[in-house]
């Protein structure tokens, strides 16, 4: 069997064919930027992600496409998209996890239900950006003409799915990270929740587990994609939580490191601990859940190069500059930086970000080199809180743009006593795995029955 796998990354849309031994045989990759917009608002048309995934698709090889025979897909998240009953976009962008609009909200939920309550039931604290609740209570009290047209809210993979199969979801994991879900118990939608926001359940739907089957592919979505229509498409998951199974993490303990445009580090545990300081969130399988945070990664480094290394191509910024700035600077501790270019998504302040320690003998190889160390810093940290919650794997699966050995060497000296293993394609083959992994629970309940 054939699977066109589709990873809706947060700069790209990466689309694979790969085979039944997790063989990707053919990939096309195309970018969609962001809107930034005052008042600390990102978004993304969706136009320019649907044309980068058409085009993308189109790349592939036109004979292994007429062979797929089943799909399967990640987006990035919190994505929060409100839908009418055709699964149109009602506001008419996709809100990005780098939206911070809602800072204010965040805020009310302490007169509203108790910041405590909110983050022991939904096992996030209210963080703008990080909890996509906060941006429809923004929408509530801003725009509340949305929600007069507004028949389903979700996340990128519900208007990813309807486009594709014409049904409505939104998958277990992602339910989690929208905020209004029982998190720490796994239990469903959080009444206390909705109607505290002044929401309706009506909005939000059946939760799914991704990897199962969601739907056939529409006709005319094939017929653009070159494939063929009515294949199973599967329901789709944030992409953190398919790089955990494209890891083969599927036990607590285990770590997933993404070094991409933004770089994550997520810890399986089996026991629901909340923390002001990290977002608890479903992992794909029931039972598990992740420990998370986040900072900015290859949004930073792409930043410093349009601001300070203009005149240099990119292949040697991001090849020898970048690897020998580390090399110099990667112990230093004289120069430094508060990671907060995107803000802090662990933090309900606004923050912003700072070199603290330069002098006139500084060097932007130095400013550099500080800004990938600081950001080390915001992983360790939650590696170190995880570690008080669930006994942990000391090897820490890792994957990808960023990564490079030098980029490794800087890891090991800033978050010691963890090996680190670098795994490729992970979100792309966890779209897989999770298929798979449900077609054997299918597979041993046919036989035990």
């Amino acid at each position: 069997m054939l699977f066109l796998s589709i990873d809706f990354g947060t700069s790209a849309v990466k689309i694979s064919i790969v085979d039944d031994e997790g063989g990707i045989l053919c990939s096309a990759k195309e970018d969609y930027h962001y809107i930034i917009l005052p008042g600390e608002k990102s978004e993304l048309a969706p136009d320019d992600l649907m044309t980068a995934f058409f085009a993308a698709t189109a790349r592939l090889d036109p004979a292994l496409r007429e062979r797929v025979e089943y799909l399967c897909y990640d987006t990035f998240s919190p994505s929060p998209v409100f839908l009418d009953t055709e699964g149109e976009l009602v506001y008419p962008n996709i809100i990005t996890h780098m939206d911070r609009r809602s800072r204010r909200q965040s805020d009310d939920i302490e007169e509203i239900i108790g910041k405590d309550t909110y983050m022991n039931i939904a096992g996030i604290y209210p963080f703008a950006g990080g909890c996509s609740a906060m941006t429809f209570l923004w929408f509530l009290q801003n725009e509340p003409e949305v929600y007069n047209r507004t028949y389903r809210i979700g996340h990128l993979t519900t208007f990813i799915h309807k486009k594709l199969t014409g049904l409505f979801m939104v998958d277990f994991v992602n339910a989690s990270m929208i905020g209004l879900y029982e998190t720490t118990t796994q239990r469903g939608w959080s009444q206390e929740i909705i109607h505290a926001l002044g929401l309706k359940e009506d909005y939000f739907g059946e939760v799914f587990l991704p990897g199962t089957p969601g739907g056939t592919l529409l006709p005319e979505i094939a017929t653009r994609m070159g494939i063929r229509s009515g294949i199973p498409v599967a329901i789709g998951t944030n992409d953190v939580a398919a790089a955990q199974m494209g890891a083969k993490n599927m036990s607590a303990g285990k770590i997933m490191n993404t070094a991409g445009s933004s770089e994550m580090v997520s810890i399986l545990t089996d026991v629901p601990k909340v923390n002001p300081h990290y977002y608890l969130r479903n992992a794909a399988l029931p039972g598990l859940w992740q420990i998370y945070a986040t900072t900015a990664g290859g949004f930073a480094v792409d930043w410093f190069y349009h601001q300070f290394c203009r005149e240099l191509a990119p292949k040697v910024y991001f090849g020898d500059y970048i690897a020998n700035a580390l090399e110099a600077h990667g112990k230093d501790n004289v120069v430094t930086f508060d990671p907060f270019l995107t803000g802090d998504r662990q933090s309900l302040e606004k923050k912003t970000a700072a070199w603290n320690g330069l002098t006139l003998a500084a060097t932007r190889e130095e400013m550099l080199a500080a800004m990938l160390r600081s950001m080390q810093g915001v992983l360790s940290t939650t590696i170190a809180e995880a570690g008080e919650v669930v006994a942990l794997d000391h090897v820490i699966k890792i994957s990808g743009g960023m990564v490079t050995d030098t980029y490794l060497d800087l890891k090991r000296r800033c978050i010691p006593g963890f090996t680190f293993e670098v795994v490729d394609e992970c979100p792309t083959l966890g779209n897989v795995e999770l298929v798979k992994y449900y077609q054997r629970q299918e597979e041993f309940l046919i036989d035990d029955g």
